[in-house]
């Protein structure tokens, strides 16, 4: 499943109070995922990295007390054996005393990174809802997370050192395989919340291949996570190309992806083209400029889409005004017809609110539609 379905089946699970099991690669944005379902529905997020815990940690090491009991004989002393609560635990407890949130979601992120016994203690937390005498209120929802296993159908050149669950345990999850879609993630890159570098955009829609290569032999392989790395190092370079040479930029990215897809981002940004006008300088002059119909004849898919994309979101932005709505019509009405078809697809599917009500009051963009289709069929 894409980013966009996975979000979508975790929070139809997690509804349902059972725990879902999200697998997938290293950087894949496991992470992310389970952040922007908390922004959605209002969860406060307490995580635990298995990975990090050693045994004992997360049941709490045992002290011993001393306790008085009252009874018809009177009072007498006894020792008792207690247990020292994890800090995350008692960050539950607090958030829910102090009222911070009135819902919790547990994260166990990296479930079969960590040490058998450490691994049993994090299962009776998440399958049992208790442990030594810690109870998970009823507010707090569970999710879990890790990477596939050699032993899983598809999975088996992966190269994890995992500790394998067994049968018994795995049946208790819901599990969800979540994988890498370049489309989705150009989509993603082009918001305000991704926010990468247009040139970053740019190569992996030429080169979508680049985006996740788990499968190749390579020592560093490229991820989503690190592209996010590269546009940060791209940005700062190119605002301080009199300090860093290329040859130090291209140091840093082959140690993000590995160097033959350094080399290839070398080669696309040092053969970069002018960019084409901006979507705002359309809306500024509402109309199209002479210049920007020529480049529109002549530009690559990748680009195109990505104008376009980009053009959708200003208008958004800007409130999605009818001649806004109008004038991105006649932007599009220049596109080869399928790639017309393609946005347009877009346009339902990821604005259906007031902005797709709008265009479907545009005389201009149904005449597009139109036009595209009786071509298509």
């Amino acid at each position: 499943m894409n980013f966009k379905e996975t979000l979508k089946t975790l929070e139809l699970v997690i509804k349902t109070r059972e725990v879902p099991l999200i697998i997938g690669e290293s950087g894949i944005g496991k992470t992310s995922l389970i952040k922007k379902l908390c922004r959605k529905e209002g969860y406060y997020l307490i995580t635990i990295d298995a990975n990090l815990l050693k045994e004992g940690e997360i049941g709490g090491l045992p002290t011993v007390e001393e306790a008085e009991i009252h009874g018809p004989q009177g009072s007498r002393k006894i020792k008792r054996t207690v247990y020292a609560a994890h800090t995350k635990l008692m960050e539950i407890q607090e958030v829910l005393d102090n009222k911070k949130a009135d819902k919790i979601l547990l994260f166990i992120d990296e479930l079969n990174r960590c040490d058998h016994a450490v691994q049993q203690e994090l299962m009776n937390l998440i399958l049992n809802r208790e442990i030594n005498g810690f109870k998970m209120p009823e507010e707090v929802r569970v999710a879990a997370a890790m990477n596939p296993s050699g032993r899983y159908e598809g999975f088996e050149n992966s190269e994890y050192q995992v500790v394998d669950m067994d049968p018994a345990q795995e049946d208790r999850f819901v599990w969800l395989y979540m994988d890498s879609e370049a489309k989705e993630w150009i989509s993603w890159g082009m918001s305000s919340e991704g926010n990468i570098h247009p040139h970053v955009v740019e190569f992996i829609a030429a080169f979508p291949q680049h985006l996740h290569t788990p499968d190749i032999k390579a020592t560093i392989k490229a991820t989503p996570r690190s592209w996010e790395r590269v546009s940060k190092v791209y940005g700062l370079y190119k605002n301080n190309k009199d300090e860093f040479s290329s040859s130090i930029l291209y140091n840093a990215i082959k140690g993000n992806v590995g160097a033959d897809i350094a080399q290839d981002f070398m080669a696309f940004i040092e053969n970069y083209k002018n960019p084409m006008i901006s979507p705002e300088r359309v809306l500024e002059l509402m109309l199209i400029p002479e210049e920007l119909k020529g480049s529109l004849s002549r530009e690559n898919p990748s680009r195109l889409y990505i104008f376009g994309r980009n053009f959708l979101r200003k208008v958004e932005e800007r409130g999605g005004r009818p001649k806004e709505v109008e004038i991105f019509s006649k932007v599009l009405s220049h596109y080869p017809k399928d790639l017309r078809i393609g946005l347009m697809k877009e346009i339902k599917e990821n604005y259906s609110g007031s902005l797709y009500e709008q265009f479907l009051e545009d005389d201009t963009f149904l005449e597009v539609f139109f036009e595209s289709y009786q071509h298509a069929f």
